[in-house]
């Protein structure tokens, strides 16, 4: 019960600090096997819950031991279904590695022999870096644990790859990725290393297969400012009701760029040569597009008059029709946002802090607020009308923040069609680039062995 009741409160959270969370790969979830999900952690307790959150079962979750010091947390974790992990450093992790988690594996085999989900972060650590942490050996000798054991025969490794576009920003997109799942039955080891080594290495070479993985946090700026903009090329003038680009675009086109460095596709010096001159090129169009605030994929858009009366009209009613509902939720969560954000925001020492505090801040004081409120009108009116308008306050936040993402993005659109309607040999110059730059990126990917202009490089 506290399970079920703790996931569809994190389904709220999550949906008003996210603006997507797209699932790429859910068909790949077996339903009649015990399963341990293998999750890279690059953000704290939001991994967790955004794992739980799209998986279609209950699931038990390792965490960190030093999440239990507290006596009242510890009990709630555990009662939610969290087990304590001891890791080297953590207090108590002076034991030996065989004896330091013998609960932890017993609680893992045995939810595992009754057909459960389980979730452990195999890197071992929540981080920063822009790149898979090395594994812990840990995840494969759960896996090796429970089917030797001979209770568990149909066990399953699902590794599932978290990538966030901001993770530490609210209102930006999130994608997970979920692998094909390793089915221990029909998994063997080389002859040339340990069980336990050989399925790490395994588990580590799927989980890059869904992840994106670069050497310095440098390296991944450039890649998300060249990714976008390489999206937007081929991203016909979307609509306003579409305020986000599906992430799982930009993170096909990311690895589509790793997979060619790492096969030495770039090695032919000619195409190198040409593929370095359209990466010039992008630079220079998202540099331009940028300094006038302009967004790639809005190059092409209409500047007729009769466009921007239909724009006019459509946005404006639904501005009419929802904006009274989205002010009155706005009134409404103001306070509890704005507590939850400055929580957030407080003494960041990771770029994981500030999400999972404004998560759990945010839950509480929601929650209180709409106790308080809901109190006050049940008082005043009666228990029925109390209850209607408890039920109509999460639907006003998200018909709030729905619009506040809409408007801006609509503002943008207006922006750039007053723009264009000023200096219209901009746009005539800015669409020409756009044109010959798809065309050359297609000629280079072509060039480089591909034909998916979806993912062109």
């Amino acid at each position: 019960m506290l399970y079920a009741v703790l996931r569809a409160m994190a389904r709220i959270a999550l949906r008003w600090y996210y603006s997507d969370i797209q699932v790429e790969g859910i068909d790949r979830v077996p339903r009649d096997r015990p399963l341990l999900l293998a999750v890279n952690h690059p953000n704290a307790l939001v991994d967790a819950l955004i794992v739980a959150d799209i998986l279609p079962r209950r699931m038990m979750i390792t965490a960190k031991s030093t999440l239990f010091t507290n006596p009242f947390g510890g009990a709630f974790l555990r009662a939610a279904g969290v087990v304590p992990v001891q890791r080297p450093g953590d207090e108590s992790g002076d034991r030996p590695e065989g004896s330091r988690n013998l609960g932890m594996f017993r609680a893992v085999s045995s939810a595992l022999a009754n057909g459960e989900a389980v979730l452990v972060f195999p890197e071992g650590i929540t981080h920063d870096a822009p790149s898979l942490a090395p594994l812990k050996t840990g995840a494969a000798r759960m896996a090796l644990r429970a089917v030797k054991s001979g209770d568990v025969p149909e066990l399953a490794i699902l590794p599932i790859g978290l990538t966030y576009e901001q993770k530490d920003a609210p209102r930006t997109r999130a994608l997970v990725h979920i692998a094909e799942p390793i089915v221990m039955a029909e998994w063997k080891a080389p002859a040339d290393t340990t069980e336990a080594a050989a399925l790490t290495s395994e588990i580590d070479a799927r989980l890059r297969a869904v992840t994106l993985n670069y050497e310095t946090i440098d390296d991944a700026a450039r890649a998300v400012r060249l990714v976008s903009v390489i999206a937007g090329l081929f991203d016909a003038v979307p609509r306003i009701s579409r305020v986000h680009r599906n992430l799982g675009v930009d993170a096909a086109i990311a690895r589509r760029i790793q997979r060619l460095q790492s096969q030495h596709a770039l090695d032919d010096d000619v195409v190198r040569a040409e593929a370095d001159a359209l990466l010039a090129r992008i630079d220079r169009l998202h540099a331009e597009t940028a300094a006038h605030r302009v967004l790639v994929e809005d190059v092409e858009i209409s500047i007729a008059w009769q466009a921007a009366i239909r724009f006019l009209v459509r946005e404006g009613g639904l501005l009419l029709i929802g904006g009274p509902v989205a002010l009155w939720g706005w009134l409404n969560h103001w306070l509890p946002f704005r507590f939850a954000r400055t929580i957030g925001l407080r003494s960041v020492e990771s770029a994981a802090d500030p999400a999972m505090r404004t998560l759990v801040a945010g839950a509480v004081a929601v929650l209180a607020a709409y106790l308080l409120q809901t109190a006050v009108v049940a008082v005043v009116w009666g228990p029925l009308i109390g209850a209607a308008y408890l039920i109509s306050l999460p639907i006003a936040a998200e018909i709030n923040l729905y619009l506040n993402d809409r408007l801006r993005r609509a503002a943008q659109r207006a922006r750039t069609f007053l723009l264009f309607r000023r200096d219209r040999d901009l746009q005539r110059s800015l669409i020409a680039e756009l044109q010959a730059l798809r065309a050359d990126a297609v000629k280079v990917d072509r060039a480089l062995g591909s034909n998916d202009t979806t993912v062109a490089l």
